[in-house]
């Protein structure tokens, strides 16, 4: 019942943009004025349910490269049997990501804090904090946000799903940001 409603409705907004077109147009003489005018008016038509999927875009494009990204507020020594010999980390797996048990033991990454943004182009800002697990306090902080799209794909498609800033999508995101958190001991005690 709800799509045929829908077809309804978009049948009904064609053809009220057709007979817009053909009044805006029908006073003029000259066919390349008709021809102008109806494809303004196509491309008005067009733009009025998709302005806001159009902008949101921008404006995510906008906050992921002014306000998005990683913040390390302090890294944690670790002892030399979490350094191979020149120096590179053992706590990474082969595919880039933290070695399950070192994560476990050693960080406490509660759930993110995600809050709208953005009422009219439905944008998330989920912020998560990484904790040093025995002491608890704060090593980083990752900031992104998430588009959900325009009205027209939040309310009609059966699978919506958000976009989100590129760099936490990233292949070496885990070990760039990972490996910022924690460094050689400086002494041995």
């Amino acid at each position: 019942m709800w799509g045929l409603a829908v077809v309804v409705a978009l049948f009904l907004y064609v053809q009220f943009a057709m007979w817009v077109a053909k009044k805006l147009s029908d006073k003029r003489e000259s066919k390349q004025w008709k021809w102008g005018i109806r494809v303004c008016v196509t491309l008005v038509f067009a733009l009025i349910p998709t302005w806001d999927s159009i902008l949101g875009q921008l404006y995510l494009n906008h906050l992921c490269s002014t306000e998005a990204g990683v913040k390390v507020y302090q890294t944690v020594e670790l002892p030399a049997e979490y350094w191979d010999a020149q120096g590179k980390p053992k706590f990474f797996n082969k595919y880039g990501n933290l070695e399950r048990d070192f994560w476990v033991v050693n960080l406490d990454e509660p759930a993110g804090d995600v809050k709208r943004y953005s009422i009219i182009f439905a944008i998330d800002k989920d912020t998560s904090f990484v904790k040093e697990k025995s002491s608890q306090r704060v090593l980083a902080e990752v900031s992104t946000f998430r588009f959900w799209g325009g009205w027209l794909g939040r309310n009609f498609s059966p699978h919506n799903t958000a976009a989100s800033c590129e760099f936490i999508q990233a292949s070496n995101f885990s070990r760039n940001f990972y490996g910022q958190l924690f460094k050689p001991a400086t002494s041995t005690r």
